[in-house]
Parts: C-alpha cells; structure tokens; sequence
C-alpha cells in the first residue's frame, strides 16, 4: 500500500461501498467518508453499527487515520463509501436483505462492493452467487467477496462461490495462510477458489463505539481476524 500511495493511487474519485453491519460514522477515522448510507436490515436505529464488524471494515478501506495521528489509515483513504447495512446488530442477515444492498449499491454508482459476510459452502449456483454473477454481467461492478473461515477444502462458502466475485483468503503477517482460512476448490465442481489472499490476522482497525467486537489496542481501535478482515485490503 504505501508504494500504491507514492505512486499516486489512494482511491482518489473512487467509490466503494460496504455491505455489513452498518458503520459508526462518527469515527474520527471515518468522519466525512460515508457519501450515502441504507437500511436493508430493519433495525431501530438505521445504518448505525451496533456490532463493530462493519466499522472496521469500512475503516480497512478508507479510513484516514485521523484517530491515531495517521498511523492506522486505510488501504484507499481518499476512497468514498457507501453504507449499505444488510446484516443485523447481531451480526447475521436474510439473502434478501443482502442481495436487496447488492442492487442498490450496483445502481448507486459503486465502482467496488465489499462483502465481508458469507454463507455455507455452495457451488456457486445458489442465489447470492447468482446475484454477484447477475449484476456484475449488467453494470459491471466487481464484488470483493470474503472465502469463509471453516479453514478446510472445499469450504468457500456463498457468495464468494460465485463465479464473478474476487474471493479472498487470508494470510498472517509472514504471508503464510491462515488456519481459519475457508480453501478451495469449489464444492462438488472444482473451480479455483479463492481467487486471491490478503492480511487478515489481528488486524487493527476503527472500533464502532457501540461495538462489541475485537481486542481492545487502544482507546478507537480493535484488533481482528477472519477473511472478512483480508477482503476490504483488496
């Protein structure tokens, strides 16, 4: 990232949106970042983060680090972001909700879909999957998709069996695959998942400030494991 960043490219114009629990907003690491927000999930108090899953997500992104004096920015902290809340304050979620903030992110002009979330192992036909390869093939938005933590073959769960979605893994700090991590091939078909790994143990990120999520690292962020933490670094 920081040669990316050298070389000019920090998500300057880009929009990505985040389909998860919601975000906390008013982070100091993600003020003034969240162009549009929705509630897919009816909770009582809209696209607000009670979990802590989709702050730190969100934060992987784009955050600018102004919550610790710029040491913990995001991997694009110019990029915009589009809040799509589809999963509950428990953390879970219908397919509709989900695939209700796929087409609305899609329509809103992401040029990016972060989907750290995930069902069981399919292969790739089910609808979630058949949502990503849908709109991916009509508005041409790339879906970046967490494999899963079952940490066995055959375990990229949906929607990241999609054929369209870039399905991420995860990886430590040595580059070594992480137990957790959900491998390929595709169930019952064989088809390369995941498409690429990325870090995705105990990183550090923004903590919502209702969040129930993550080791404590200092007084606005939390460490976390998962693919879910790997997706948002692609």
């Amino acid at each position: 990232a920081p040669d990316a960043w050298k070389a000019g490219y920090e998500g300057s114009g880009v929009e990505v949106a985040v389909l998860d629990t919601g975000v906390d907003a008013t982070h100091p690491d993600l003020q003034g970042k969240v162009k549009q927000s929705q509630d897919f999930s009816g909770s009582p108090s809209g696209t607000e983060d009670h979990f802590g899953h989709g702050t730190h997500v969100a934060a992987t992104i784009a955050g600018t680090g102004a919550g610790a004096g710029g040491t913990r920015k995001g991997v694009a902290p110019k990029a915009d972001l589009l809040v799509g809340k589809v999963l509950g304050d428990d953390g879970y979620g219908y397919d509709s909700w989900i695939i209700a903030g796929m087409e609305w992110a899609a329509d809103s002009g992401a040029k990016v879909v972060n989907m750290s979330l995930g069902g069981d192992a399919t292969d790739g036909t089910d609808p979630l999957s058949q949502a990503v390869n849908d709109i991916t093939a009509r508005i041409g938005t790339l879906f970046v998709v967490a494999a899963g933590n079952e940490g066995r073959d055959e375990s990229v769960g949906t929607p990241g069996a999609a054929a369209a979605a870039l399905t991420v893994g995860a990886v430590d700090r040595d580059d070594k695959l992480a137990d957790f991590s959900s491998r390929g091939p595709r169930w019952t078909n064989n088809a390369i998942k995941p498409d690429i790994t990325a870090p995705g143990v105990d990183i550090v990120a923004a903590k919502a400030k209702n969040g129930t999520i993550g080791t404590p690292v200092d007084e606005g962020h939390v460490a976390l494991s998962g693919t879910s933490m790997a997706t948002p670094h692609v």
